[in-house]
């Protein structure tokens, strides 16, 4: 039996939407972040008190994204886990990429507006910061469906999911977050979404 630990407004919505692509049979159990996540005993789960958390028969591993990538690999099948040694080179690529370049930006925006004197240093460094990171994605994804190609892939779920979580609002929530002048990542975004996978992990607790 697979269990994967988080409510679906966290990050563990990453993983519930691979969970939902790859079409295994699951347990999600939706532990709260920083109060239930802190209990003794899912301590011993993940003793880093995080979520998600996902057991596979008894294989723990941590972290959303190498949920994916594991789950990708041992459940899942081409496109959603390329074939060939290169496509999954990149899959590993956008995945560090969305992990380095992406999220850092994203958090220290929604960070500096959440005081109650907004930073706007701070704000003002994280747009320019991630606008740089866009300008790379749009230039990618030009003329493409998805990250690799023509068929969705872990790549798309890894980045998509960062950018705008199933079960959160994230880049779609932070209105200092400007997309217009970046349509091809509008595009693909929604099509990401539109995936009803994702739109499964929405409903979930």
């Amino acid at each position: 039996m697979i269990t994967l630990y988080g409510q679906s407004r966290s990050r563990a919505s990453r993983s519930l939407w691979m969970l939902e692509e790859i079409g295994v049979a699951y347990q999600h159990v939706p532990i709260r972040p920083y109060t239930e996540s802190r209990a003794e005993e899912y301590l011993r789960i993940n003793p880093n008190g995080y979520i998600p958390t996902l057991d596979d028969d008894g294989f723990i591993v941590w972290e959303s994204l190498a949920i994916n990538l594991y789950l990708a690999e041992r459940y899942g099948a081409a496109p959603l886990w390329p074939t060939s040694l290169q496509d999954r080179a990149r899959v590993y690529q956008w995945s560090f990429w969305a992990t380095n370049e992406v999220e850092p930006r994203i958090v220290s925006i929604a960070r500096g507006l959440s005081n109650k004197r907004p930073d706007q240093a701070a704000v003002a460094s994280g747009l320019e910061q991630l606008a740089g990171a866009f300008r790379v994605l749009d230039a990618q994804i030009d003329g493409h469906t998805y990250l690799l190609g023509d068929a969705f892939s872990v790549a798309d779920l890894n980045l998509a999911s960062t950018l705008r979580e199933p079960g959160e609002d994230n880049v779609g929530g932070i209105d200092a977050i400007d997309l217009k002048p970046f349509p091809g990542i509008m595009r693909w975004l929604n099509r990401c979404s539109r995936r009803s996978a994702c739109a499964r992990v929405a409903a979930l607790p």
